[in-house]
């Protein structure tokens, strides 16, 4: 009969293979048509703009990168759990769990990341940082979609910010309105910080990655690259938040 600690070790296997899936799975939604905000209103419906910034921030939001890390967890999960039900010994689980891990495409999140890359290259170093850069590529285009639709929601914002501090003056709405509208510009700025926050991880993931590859400066230049055009998004990212930020604190003035 599999004894407790093994049965133990069962539910944790399948508790961390679900939690992984989960939080893989795992979104922040966008406002919603109906719910309201802090002053009991309703809140407005979310602008084309503002709907395209949610999509992008979730299509970003699940990098290549990240989804490697990802799988790699749930398949050390998945062979201790294999190895457990098989009635393995705890040296037989520990195997297993770093056989799923090279299953799931990692050992150890940035080293398994690169040994992933080297292992779809065939051992070969060039072809792993062809495939990295591809990576990162990829990454940095989604990064670019968001950039594009976050702007386009600034400029919004920016633009009812500026009607607003007109309204107030001139008293067509009281401090209370005024305060509900900046509510809607305060979760585009809370939903913007989100991303850059996935977006600075994503790029030292990438960067502590390519610490790791040899080659010679000319090998690496695509890599490179692609890791400088993704720090440039996220200054630019960084600098549109302090615009919309400034923004706002110029319509509470």
């Amino acid at each position: 009969m599999r004894s407790l600690f093994t049965q133990r070790l069962i539910c944790t296997a399948v508790a961390s293979a679900m939690l992984v899936t989960l939080s893989a799975c795992q979104t922040t939604g966008p406002m919603q048509t109906g719910s309201t905000q802090g002053s009991g209103a309703p809140a407005p419906q979310l602008t084309p703009a503002e709907q395209q910034m949610r999509a992008d921030s979730e299509r970003f939001n699940n990098t290549v990168i990240g989804g490697i890390v990802t799988g790699a967890l749930a398949g050390a999960a998945a062979g201790a759990l294999i190895a457990l039900a098989t009635g393995g010994n705890k040296k037989e689980v520990r195997n297993a769990a770093v056989g799923g891990a090279v299953v799931g495409g990692t050992i150890g999140g940035i080293d398994g990341y690169v040994t992933a890359k080297k292992e779809q290259a065939g051992r070969s170093e060039i072809r792993a940082l062809q495939a990295a850069a591809a990576d990162v590529r990829q990454d940095n285009q989604k990064l670019q979609a968001y950039l594009d639709s976050s702007g386009a929601v600034l400029n919004e914002g920016k633009a009812r910010l500026a009607s607003l501090g007109n309204d107030l003056k001139a008293k067509r709405i009281s401090t209370e309105q005024a305060e509900a509208a900046r509510q809607r510009e305060v979760q585009n700025i809370e939903s913007m910080n989100g991303t850059l926050t996935q977006a600075k991880k994503t790029r030292d993931q990438y960067t502590q990655a390519s610490a790791k590859f040899a080659g010679t400066p000319q090998e690496r230049r695509d890599l490179d690259a692609e890791i400088a055009r993704m720090n440039r998004q996220v200054a630019q990212l960084e600098q549109n938040i302090a615009d919309y930020n400034r923004a706002l604190a110029v319509s509470r003035a």
